[in-house]
């Protein structure tokens, strides 16, 4: 039996493919994987089948996620979900959605993380960071925090979804905590307050976002506190923005970090930057 053909607006009816036509304004994956969302089906069978009838009821909801869109949501906070590290992750306007680019934290953790050593995720949001190092390492003992009251409940949830293990605890950076980790990682906002990409990322939380000192406040503040937090030999590591590599370097060599150091992402930009910390 045919799918039930209904009117636009206008009185016609769309296919699919008359859809995603008609929305030149947007990328053509989105508009696809728009009609996977609402439709219930894979991109593959959005591909090849072209010609189906799309109900009025699915125009509504297809347009409103086009719009939403068209305003800058993230395609993430529509769906409520956001794939990192393999790892199938639930979001929500209170956190960041999880950047490919930031995998390279987690890789860089990993790299040196020692066998049941600690490791503490500052600015955890959604978990992602510290979700993804302990999928790795169960061995390794994470802990992961966030100022936000409404982003450890999206964290927390995630855990409890996919069954890792994570010890969450509300702080404003390391003001909260007691004791000593192997490794600190974060990526804290680092966004220049006057930075014209802001405006195309209002829909996601500012605070997570935008720093003062043109973008540098709260990586000054973790590099400097991060010393009295690590174990002789501990490292931290920390992501930024992709002008902000040297500042960072030198930040951390005024604190007394050694062997410091910047890694490249895919797209060859600094992403990444870390040092030791060795006590006398």
């Amino acid at each position: 039996m045919a799918e039930p053909k209904a009117d636009t607006p206008t009185g016609q009816t769309l296919t699919s493919d008359q859809w995603i036509k008609l929305q030149g304004d947007l990328p053509r994956l989105d508009c696809e994987l728009t009609l996977c969302h609402i439709l219930e089906v894979n991109r593959a069978s959005i591909l090849a089948r072209p010609e189906r009838s799309l109900s009025a009821n699915q125009l509504v909801e297809i347009n409103r996620w086009a719009d939403a869109l068209r305003n800058d949501v993230p395609f993430a906070y529509l769906a409520g979900e956001q794939e990192f590290w393999g790892l199938n992750l639930a979001v929500s306007p209170h956190v960041l959605v999880p950047r490919p680019e930031t995998e390279l934290l987690v890789e860089s953790a990993l790299a040196l993380l020692q066998n049941g050593a600690g490791i503490l995720d500052l600015g955890t949001g959604s978990g992602a960071i510290a979700l993804a190092i302990a999928s790795e390492r169960d061995d390794a003992k994470v802990t992961a925090t966030d100022i936000s009251t409404d982003a450890l409940l999206v964290a927390k949830q995630n855990a409890e979804t996919l069954g890792i293990e994570v010890t969450f605890q509300e702080s404003r950076w390391l003001e909260s905590l007691t004791g000593r980790w192997q490794i600190i990682v974060s990526n804290p906002p680092y966004i220049d307050p006057a930075d014209p990409h802001l405006a195309h990322l209002h829909a996601e939380p500012q605070h997570a976002l935008i720093a003062d000192e043109k973008g540098l406040a709260d990586l000054r503040q973790i590099i400097t506190e991060a010393p009295n937090y690590l174990a002789n030999g501990g490292w931290l590591l920390l992501e930024h923005g992709f002008d902000q590599a040297q500042q960072v370097r030198l930040l951390l060599e005024q604190s007394g970090f050694q062997a410091v150091t910047s890694h490249r992402d895919l797209a060859n930009i600094e992403r990444v930057s870390l040092g030791q910390y060795l006590y006398e």
